[in-house]
């Protein structure tokens, strides 16, 4: 129950995420996602395009796949 402990949830949650954000920080998006693949199911929209199927569906609108030029 991460609520009732949201010191140590919060911890738990910093320890997990983490080395994502310095990834991130220290690569920049397009390379942190070519070294970690899994960071592209994270992006939703992407220079004014959705980039994620079940929110495209949501609104209604065209899905596009995340590009890195």
């Amino acid at each position: 129950m991460p609520g009732a402990y949201a010191r140590t949830a919060t911890q738990a949650l910093t320890n997990v995420t983490h080395r994502y954000v310095e990834l991130l920080a220290d690569h920049g998006l397009a390379e942190a996602c070519q070294l970690q693949p899994a960071l592209s199911g994270g992006i939703n929209v992407q220079g004014g395009r959705v980039t994620c199927a079940a929110v495209a569906a949501a609104h209604g609108l065209p899905c596009d796949q995340p590009r890195f030029a």
